[in-house]
């Protein structure tokens, strides 16, 4: 039986201005971000956190830390870097790289996946706070063919109280049966202007 995931589309990033806990955090403009590659989420937990007694594990605490994602897009506008990076317009068209560090945000996309039937369906994904950076950048020349080079993005996401229960929620997630479903859905966390989703 087959759910595999077959692709990746619509990625979205908003700044995170506030939040107040036992509620939602509330974002800023957000912006559709350079076509989506791969993301690939990791979750942290304390292995070690185990509870022994007579000879054997009693109990473990499994739940989750934290996570972190390494995102690749096709690449990224100055903008792009400006809003997740935190890089600092100045006149002239200037970006300039900071010591002031990236901006929490939240992070969205969704996932394309195929059932059983051959039959596709959308599944998308929210990320609540997180930061992003580049934790490297390479460049080379042309060696007779292209190689495309694109950024790898590290992001490390942080839980929120959301509802005032005793849960920390860290990423939410819908599944769709058509592509415009999730990209609305993802475009209405986000604040994505109308004018400006594609």
């Amino acid at each position: 039986m087959s759910y595999a995931n077959v692709g990746m589309r619509h990625p979205v990033w908003a700044p995170l201005t506030s939040h107040t806990e036992g509620s939602e955090p509330v974002y800023g403009t957000g912006i559709v971000v350079e076509e989506g590659i791969s993301a690939t989420l990791t979750f942290n937990t304390d292995a070690n956190a185990v509870l022994y007694g007579d000879d054997r594990i009693v109990d473990m605490d499994d739940g989750i830390t934290g996570y972190t994602i390494s995102f690749n897009p096709t690449g990224l506008r100055d903008s792009t870097r400006a809003a997740m990076l935190g890089e600092e317009a100045t006149t002239g068209d200037v970006y300039e790289i900071t010591d002031a560090g990236s901006p929490w945000g939240g992070f969205g996309y969704f996932r394309v996946m195929r059932d059983e039937d051959r039959k596709k369906y959308y599944e998308a994904y929210w990320c609540r706070k997180l930061k992003f950076r580049e934790p490297s950048q390479e460049t080379r020349t042309k060696e007779g063919t292209i190689t495309w080079r694109t950024p790898t993005l590290e992001g490390t996401g942080a839980g929120l109280d959301v509802d005032g229960g005793d849960k920390l929620k860290y990423i939410k997630h819908k599944t769709f049966e058509t592509p415009a479903a999730a990209k609305a859905w993802l475009d209405g966390l986000a604040n994505v202007p109308a004018a400006v989703t594609t």
